[in-house]
Parts: structure tokens; C-alpha cells; sequence
């Protein structure tokens, strides 16, 4: 099946639907965050989370895939990450009003440490018996990949923000207090900077664990929206 065209660049196919979806999700989250709340933006992100989840399933589902349509799909995954994990959830804290230079400091730490960690696993994945990077798909771009680097990950993937930061957003807007809200906000932010970039192991889930993941993230979300709103008195919107 063609899945080029000689009139446009890059490849068109089922494959990256997912992806290009993330991607379309993170920028309506953006706008949604600034022009409308911030609690859009996090729904906007927890969407990018799950087309990311299966990206890499849906991709190698596709049978004969040229050298060429590989390296894509892993350039291609990488680079959304670091607009759907990188800089929309930024956008989120912008929109919560974090405009102080110190909160942009952290921002920038964020996107910088998101950055590097992008980077980072690019350059591993070129290399022969790296450890497994980002996603399943930009696993492929390595020459082998080892069964003890199969099993997880080193440090913790970006992609991981869609799932820490609604919680973190919902438990922050539980204060009427917006400066308690700001700091626990910043703190997130701060931590996962870190976490982007220490060395150390993070299990890698299969498709039952994601979904297990995904359960487990959509009931801690709605209890936490519950106690915000009949608890805290504190509405959704």
C-alpha cells in the first residue's frame, strides 16, 4: 500500500494516526488552558497520554514497514512528545495564573529537562543494545535491544506527565488559598524535571498494564474530582 505522495512530505498511513492526534490534542489543550480553564488543558493532556499508550501497538500492526517508515515513526513519536509532555503542560500552569518569574523559572527547567531526556534517548536509539526509550515505536531504532533493557525504562518517561499532573492539578485546586495552589503546582513541575533526568528504573508496562494504568488513573481522578467538588466546595469549571 503507497503511503507516500510525491506532492508532500512524510508518511501518511494508519500507523500515525495516533500520534498526529496526540499532537492535535496537545495544541487544543494549549488554547483551551489560556482561553478557557486550565482543568481543559488537563483533560486535553490525559487524551495525548492514551494516543501515546497505543501509538507504538497500532504502528507495528502495520506489516511490511520500510526502514524509512520506521525511522519516521520514531522521529516523529519523539517530536510530539515534546509538544504533547513538553510544553502543553506548561501551558496548563500558565493558565493557573503561575506567572511569577520564579514559576517560569521551573517551567523552563521543565521543558529543558523534557528536552534533554527527548534528546538523550534519540541519541541512544541510534546505537546497538540501547536501553529502550520513550515508546515502543522509537524502540525500533535501535539495532538490538537486549531482554534486560526490554523491561523498563531509565529515569521516567515523559510521556508519564499525562498521568502524575491531573492528579497533582486536581489535589492543588482542592485550596482556595491560589498561592498553595501555585506551589504544589511548581513542586510537580520541579519533581518530574528531576525525575526526567535521574538514572534509574522504571518497569515497562504491556498493553494490559496500560490499560490496568488507565483504569486505575480515570477512578483516581473522578474520586479526587468528587472530594474537590462535595468536599471542598470547590466547582469543576
Amino acid at each position: 500500500m503507497k503511503t507516500t505522495n510525491s506532492k508532500v512530505v512524510g508518511y501518511w498511513h494508519y500507523g500515525v494516526i495516533l500520534t498526529y492526534l496526540s499532537v492535535i490534542s496537545a495544541i487544543v489543550g494549549m488554547f483551551l488552558s489560556v482561553a478557557v480553564s486550565p482543568l481543559w488543558g488537563v483533560v486535553c493532556l490525559f487524551v495525548s497520554g492514551i494516543c501515546d499508550s497505543f501509538d507504538g501497538i497500532v504502528a507495528r500492526s502495520r506489516k511490511n514497514r520500510t526502514d524509512d517508515e520506521k525511522s519516521f515513526g520514531c522521529q516523529i513519536d519523539s517530536l510530539s512528545d515534546m509538544i504533547a509532555f513538553g510544553i502543553a503542560p506548561v501551558m496548563i500552569g500558565w493558565g493557573m495564573g503561575m506567572h511569577k518569574w520564579y514559576y517560569i523559572a521551573v517551567f523552563g527547567l521543565f521543558v529543558m529537562c523534557a528536552l534533554i531526556r527527548l534528546a538523550h534517548f534519540n541519541v541512544k536509539a541510534e546505537k546497538p543494545a540501547v536501553m529502550i526509550s520513550e515508546s515502543s515505536e522509537l524502540a525500533e531504532c535501535a539495532a538490538t535491544v537486549t531482554p534486560a533493557q526490554k523491561r523498563g525504562y531509565e529515569g521516567l518517561p515523559v510521556t508519564n506527565v499525562a498521568v502524575g499532573l491531573p492528579v497533582f492539578f486536581l489535589v492543588a485546586t482542592m485550596f482556595r488559598d491560589i498561592l498553595i495552589t501555585h506551589i504544589i503546582m511548581a513542586a510537580a513541575f520541579f519533581g518530574f524535571s528531576l525525575l526526567f533526568v535521574l538514572r534509574f528504573r522504571v518497569p515497562k508496562l504491556g498493553w494490559r498494564g496500560i490499560v490496568i494504568t488507565i483504569t486505575i488513573e480515570v477512578v483516581i481522578v473522578i474520586a479526587l474530582a468528587l472530594i474537590r467538588t462535595f468536599v471542598c466546595g470547590v466547582p469543576l469549571v
